[in-house]
């Protein structure tokens, strides 16, 4: 696959939206889609049907601090949830843009990301290799992009990980480093 960092994602993690949709609760106990590539894609597939709550959806990703430990080493899991705070303060609301209506997603476990791997490179934007060494063992991290049919290019998002049995985002969890 070829590298998109300069040109798809050039969009916002987040697009914010003024819906009267009230978000679903972060820690609902409904059910998720298994913690796999499959997983992602089920999970995913749902911010494209017709008529999705995105802000729900959304909010449903939300983590926790466990979560945030769950995937940072040491202290850099705190510092990632600090600077994620006023982004989820905001009620972000991910999801596609009209006519958007296909997930394309790639997955780089966390083994990738400490070595800068060719696929890390390729699937990942930029930032992940300044703090590559700040992922704890056994995650894969997925970049999932809202396409038209037929394109390669959309609504580009990173950060979906599958941690404590849930689905989670960390959205550019490198600004964290700055």
């Amino acid at each position: 696959m070829h590298r998109l960092l300069t040109t798809t994602f050039a969009v916002a993690i987040f697009s914010l939206t003024s819906c009267g949709n009230k978000p679903a609760d972060a820690g609902s106990s409904a059910p998720q889609p298994a913690g796999n590539q499959a997983g992602a894609k089920e999970l995913l597939s749902a911010f494209v049907k017709p008529g999705a709550d995105l802000k729900a959806l959304s909010a449903a990703l939300k983590p926790d601090a466990a979560d945030y430990k769950a995937v940072f080493a040491g202290d850099f899991a705190a510092k990632v949830q600090a600077a994620h705070v006023p982004l989820w303060a905001l009620n972000p609301e991910i999801g596609p843009k009209e006519g958007q209506t296909e997930v394309l997603l790639d997955g780089v476990t966390s083994t990738d990301i400490k070595t800068w791997s060719a696929n890390a490179a390729d699937v990942l934007p930029g930032g992940y290799q300044g703090i590559k060494d700040k992922f704890n063992d056994g995650l894969i991290v997925y970049r999932f992009k809202f396409v038209k049919p037929g394109e390669q290019t959309g609504m580009a998002f990173d950060g979906l990980v599958h941690v404590n049995g849930k689905w989670r985002i960390f959205p550019k969890p490198w600004r964290a480093a700055e």
